[in-house]
């Protein structure tokens, strides 16, 4: 007896992973550079590679970075930070930022957060992740104030027996 496919063909996988983050398999580092350095070059030449199918040329995007950073920056300077040779010249941080945001792209951000074990969310995802943080310390506080009123429940229950023994007694 055959077993089905797992996922017919042009049916998506179900996967609960909200926040996966895809990060380049196989980064090579060349002779002399370490894998954080080649990984950084290699998402810089992805975004820009992205942005160029989008219409957007490394001279444009390098345009668009000197008018941000106020300094000159040019498609050589991009080509020098991407080249796995060029391990000497590295992208600045003000630069790479400048960079994602002309690009539209944050996969060299999330790269490196995936590096450090972290995840970079959009300000939405942000936004599910605080309410849904606000929703387990809301059950927590729930469930804690449940054991407290019954602890109350029963003190209140033994001071009011109490009183009402006293009472039948004649005490005060």
């Amino acid at each position: 007896m055959s077993r089905r496919p797992r996922n017919p063909p042009g049916q998506l996988a179900l996967s609960f992973d909200v926040f996966a983050i895809e990060t380049p398999e196989g980064v090579v580092a060349a002779q002399g550079q370490n894998l954080y350095d080649a990984g950084i070059r290699q998402m810089l030449a992805s975004a820009l590679d992205d942005a160029f199918a989008r219409g957007l040329s490394r001279e444009r995007v390098a345009d668009a970075i000197s008018e941000r950073l106020a300094r000159p920056v040019n498609k050589s300077h991009l080509d020098l930070w991407c080249a796995p040779s060029q391990i000497d010249r590295r992208i600045p941080v003000d630069a790479l930022m400048a960079l994602m945001s002309v690009c539209e792209d944050a996969r060299p951000l999330e790269w490196m957060a995936h590096q450090a074990g972290r995840k970079v969310l959009t300000t939405d995802e942000a936004l599910c992740a605080e309410f849904g943080a606000m929703a387990v310390l809301d059950r927590h506080i729930k469930a804690k104030q449940k054991a407290i009123e019954g602890q109350m429940d029963e003190k209140l229950f033994g001071h009011l027996m109490g009183k009402i023994r006293r009472s039948a007694r004649g005490e005060k």
